[in-house]
């Protein structure tokens, strides 16, 4: 799951965590469920629309050919750049060094979509490449349970607390006190929870080699979403 902190303000009210993500999730009800919407779709084009499932055939040949090279990339457009433009566009979402924020994103995000590439790979040689409901469940579960806690949302939100902090390692020592997990992390466990299980449950039901560029599209929005998240973070 993926993070993008704006500035925040220093005298916000108290709110837990996870009001903090509900409201979030409900912020982008919509078009959450007009992208999960078209995601449905882009599979169901992809195994029943011959035509489409060509067309497909050949990003799943950049896709084999560039290897990770080729997901870093993706990552960085959609994730990296993109999400700049919006934040540039968008007076509340405006970061304080949008340079400097372009540049965090393309070098956070090329390095998320080389951890993406090896875990879908990992998840493909742990549970098969099947699009069967067994293991399309065993990979969501494995993502939203395991990788994502664990690993993949706390490492970003601490990447992108630097960024808050103006890039201040110092700055951001200050804010790791006790319950920085809850702080931080659990607001974005929330809001994925209700926005990337349905999209992962389609997204599993496709070949490896199409998981990871339509991971790259579905984080687009996530990262957009997040930014309203950290809007709603208490800084302390």
């Amino acid at each position: 799951m993926e993070k993008s902190f704006p500035h925040r303000g220093k005298n916000q009210p108290a709110i837990s965590p996870w009001q903090i993500g509900v409201r979030s999730a409900r912020a982008n009800l919509v078009p959450g469920l007009v992208l999960q919407a078209l995601a449905i779709a882009f599979v169901g084009a992809y195994y029943f629309w011959p035509a489409f499932h060509g067309w497909l055939q050949v990003l799943v040949d950049w896709q084999n050919r560039g290897g990770v090279v080729f997901s870093i990339g993706t990552r960085m457009v959609f994730n990296g750049v993109i999400p700049a433009i919006f934040t540039a566009l968008i007076p509340e979402l405006r970061l304080r060094r949008p340079w400097a924020g372009l540049v965090f994103g393309l070098i956070w995000w090329g390095f998320m979509g080389a951890n993406t590439h090896w875990f879908y790979t990992g998840q493909a040689y742990l549970w098969g490449t099947a699009a069967d409901w067994r293991t399309v469940i065993l990979k969501t579960a494995t993502d939203m349970l395991v990788y994502s806690p664990f690993y993949a949302s706390p490492l970003v939100a601490l990447a992108h607390l630097w960024q808050d902090q103006n890039y201040s390692f110092r700055a951001t020592r200050v804010l790791l006190g006790r319950g920085w997990y809850r702080r931080l992390v659990l607001p974005n466990t929330v809001s994925g929870w209700a926005f990337w299980t349905p999209c992962l449950l389609v997204l599993y039901a496709l070949p490896t080699a199409l998981q990871m560029p339509l991971s790259a599209i579905l984080g687009s929005f996530w990262a957009l979403m997040c930014l309203q998240i950290a809007r709603r973070t208490p800084a302390s």
